[in-house]
């Protein structure tokens, strides 16, 4: 990790937000330039950052090796990721213990993504490709008086260069791996005009085997990647008062699905008495994932008058997801969880204008406007027990009840397709007031009004007409179908008793169109001191909301048609920066107390006549999070840099019953009370020609939970991941690189997510859900830069 790789910074309120502090305040030449900066120039900016964040540049996101988002989680103290549909779809980010564990495809996260400042809400339009970047810079606590979107937990945002307007840059650099990996990725821009337009293009291409081995002849690896992506960026900059920034953006993800891995199997319950490694697992089949985004966003940035600033930005998001899956995971022709379907498609628009203050004085000040809207159509289709005769297979129909066609019915299965419109509108207001040379003030408020409307609601259930599935097709048989929620026709009271195939309204109709509105009201208030220009010291208390979340997990009853009510987080923290050693080290603290109400989180129960697990977004009323970060660099000499971070974490619910039971006292979702990082960059070799260079780091975390009734057989215990990348840089400047690098150093398995529906009261299904963390990679690039 090169010193200038990471910098801290934070919007003071004279100046533009965060997001847009840096680099639009330089030229697009000058911020090329920044690459390059100085252990000065970053300690200087190191005293004006009175909160918790972290900025990675491109060059030190190469040399970790990140190559998917959730790679980024090594650099940030406390920030994990849980990955419910594995590699490269639907990254849901945990920092400092806020997260969401709903798998659902309208849910959006408590730690609010950005990519080029534009919020990306769901995970259809998340699973970007990390390629040409900038930075990535994430804030850790409540964020909503400075830019986009109110969120509890924090905000991460993806950055990919700009051109410049000076000079032709570009690159090539070309990869080969283990598991049959190989990828090209690229980009080339300059100048059309000098000082006045520019382009870049970039593109990414990566097709990898998967790492996960079915144990079924003839089944591909899962976990594969077939991906594609490019980016058109145009920069404008008509005056110098004016830049206009227009990028669009395409990537298609294709590839086998992920690999679910049966846990704690029963063979009593399941049939299947085998062993599967824990790289491999039972899926019967593989089919091909269909994960499309494409994107435009123009941001604007103009100087209205001598002390003011506006900026503009823009987004509209179309996003694809389809992914089928075999979520038991195991080789037993009679289905437990298989097939399952995910489908999403969505479009997203956004706008936001901010005005902020310069050159005013001891006042400064920020004013924003924000309005999102986002239109999400979800489908769901799962299957239970498929192959197995269920005289109770649906807990609304007697026994007796067979289908039209005379026959019995095998089976559970469930359908619901949904239609859901989100809209917030928000007014912001950040001040600062400087009443002292060493004193800052600070403030800021936000009116958030949201509207969640669900219309062309209805679900189905069903069961396989007989002889039900045979062999390992993917759709075997044909299911009857009955509608279990939609609107009654007039004088129709039991809407059950029939049954046809097709997924489509079984003649009841849909739900009429609902939703709700909710509006609210959060604020920030802080206090700096710097005594001196190598020491800041902040206090600060900071709110967070994020609206309701619908449960899109409804298949059975209307009574499921409901909404997990908004939650809030009050954030108390209290933060130390410094440098040293003339500027050759950095040391950061931060302690905070965080009082959290209403937490949206998942909850999986036994469906009636234990037909499989169902699952409901709920809330637990009361949380209480406690925590520490501590961030030291130091470059010990020309050739070594030492970094480390430590965060520390006590998290409980205060009040929550779940199934009858009191579960207050138990941890929050992935929230371990340790995590450590600690990495050393070392030129070794000096030489005429070039630098050869080791990067090696390693990261620790503490015990997790996976769910709020913190299930121990699904727990994850403490565990370290270490890496390491060697490299020769050329030291022309349009030069050349090349190195190999190893993620995973000793193949250490671990859990990536789990799902308990093994307990009577969360599915009896004889086995729990889980994905196992990624394996040993290794490979070797080579760059070529012009």
């Amino acid at each position: 990790m090169r010193w200038q790789g990471y910098r801290f910074y934070w919007l003071l309120a004279g100046g533009a937000a965060l997001s847009a502090a840096w680099p639009q305040s330089v030229r697009a030449d000058e911020a090329l330039e920044e690459i390059t900066v100085t252990a000065q120039r970053v300690s200087e900016r190191l005293q004006d950052v009175p909160v918790a964040v972290t900025a990675i540049l491109a060059d030190d996101l190469d040399e970790r090796g990140v190559r998917q988002a959730g790679d980024i989680t090594s650099a940030v103290p406390n920030l994990l990721l849980n990955s419910p549909y594995g590699p490269e779809a639907q990254p849901t980010f945990t920092l400092r213990g806020v997260t969401t564990q709903d798998f659902s495809e309208n849910q959006s996260s408590p730690v609010a993504m950005y990519v080029d400042e534009v919020y990306k809400s769901v995970g259809a339009v998340q699973a970007l490709q990390i390629y040409d970047l900038d930075r990535v810079e994430v804030l850790r606590g409540p964020q909503g008086t400075l830019y986009g979107k109110n969120a509890t937990g924090g905000a991460i945002s993806f950055y990919s260069r700009n051109p410049s307007l000076t000079a032709y840059d570009g690159y090539v650099t070309a990869g080969a791996g283990n598991y049959s990996d190989y990828s090209v990725r690229g980009a080339v821009g300059g100048p059309i005009v000098e000082n006045g337009l520019g382009w870049r293009v970039a593109m990414l291409y990566e097709k990898r085997d998967g790492w996960v081995h079915s144990i079924v002849p003839g089944v591909e690896p899962l976990n594969g990647v077939d991906a594609l992506a490019g980016r058109f960026t145009l920069m404008a900059r008509p005056s110098d008062g004016m830049t206009a920034t227009l990028k669009v953006s395409v990537s298609r993800s294709g590839g086998t699905p992920y690999g679910a891995h049966a846990l704690n199997n029963d063979p009593n319950a399941t049939g299947f008495s085998g062993n599967i490694g824990w790289f491999d697992n039972g899926a019967k089949y593989a089919v091909h994932k269909d994960i499309r985004n494409d994107s435009v966003s123009l941001k604007l940035d103009w100087q209205v008058s001598a002390h003011a600033t506006l900026t503009s930005v823009t987004g509209y998001d179309y996003g694809w997801w389809y992914e089928k899956s075999d979520d038991g995971g195991l080789p037993i022709t009679a289905r437990l969880d298989d097939p399952n379907t995910y489908f999403s498609s969505v479009n997203a628009f956004s706008q936001e204008i901010r005005v902020a203050s310069h050159d005013t004085g001891a006042f400064g000040w920020l004013a924003g406007l924000y309005y999102g809207r986002e239109s999400t159509h979800a489908t769901v289709q799962f299957h239970f027990f498929d192959g197995y005769f269920l005289n109770f297979w649906s807990p609304q129909v007697p026994p007796t009840v067979i289908s039209p066609a005379n026959l019995p019915l095998f089976g559970f299965d469930e359908y619901n397709s949904f239609d859901q419109l989100k809209d917030s509108r928000a007014v912001f207001l950040n001040t600062t007031f400087v009443v002292a040379p060493t004193i800052t003030l600070r403030a800021g408020v936000r009116y958030t009004k949201d509207k969640v409307t669900i219309s062309h609601f209805y679900a189905l259930e069903g069961g396989l007409a007989n002889p039900g599935p045979v062999g390992f097709a993917p759709d075997g048989g044909i299911t009857w179908w009955t509608q279990t929620i939609g609107a009654l026709p007039p004088g129709v009271t039991a809407p059950r008793t029939f049954f046809q195939t097709g997924l489509a309204p079984q003649g009841l109709g849909v739900v009429p169109e609902f939703g709700q509105d909710t509006n609210n009201v959060s604020g920030k208030i802080g206090v700096d001191w710097k005594p001196g220009e190598d020491l800041l010291t902040y206090a600060s208390v900071s709110q967070g909301y994020r609206g309701v979340a619908f449960n899109g997990q409804a298949y059975n009853d209307p009574t499921e048609l409901t909404f997990a009510g908004p939650e809030k987080l009050t954030s108390y923290e209290i933060g130390l920066k410094t440098g040293f050693w003339n500027r050759r080290g950095v040391f950061n603290a931060a302690v905070f107390h965080y009082d959290y109400k209403n937490q949206q989180f998942l909850d999986a129960f036994t469906l009636p006549g234990g037909l499989g697990t169902g699952f409901r977004t709920v809330n637990a009323p009361k949380s209480r999070v406690d925590g520490a970060e501590f961030e030291f660099r130091a470059k010990a000499t020309n050739d070594l840099e030492i970094l480390s971070s430590v965060g520390l974490l006590h998290s409980k619910y205060v009040e929550l019953v779940l199934h009858g039971v009191d579960r207050a006292g138990n941890r929050l979702i992935q929230a371990p009370n340790f995590n450590g990082s600690l990495g050393v960059d070392w030129r070794f070799a000096h030489l005429a020609a070039g630098d050869l260079r080791l990067f090696v780091d390693g990261n620790y975390y503490g015990k997790q939970y996976f769910d709020a009734f913190n299930t121990e057989r699904i727990a994850q215990d403490a565990y370290g991941i270490a890496n390491a990348r060697v490299s020769f840089e050329s030291s022309a400047r349009r030069g050349f690189s090349v190195a190999a690098w190893v993620k995973n150093l000793t193949n250490r398995q671990y859990l990536a997510y789990g799902l308990n529906q093994k307990d009577p009261d969360t599915g009896a299904l004889g086995f729990d859900y889980g994905l196992v963390g990624e394996p040993r990679t290794y490979g070797a690039e080579a760059t070529l830069r012009f």
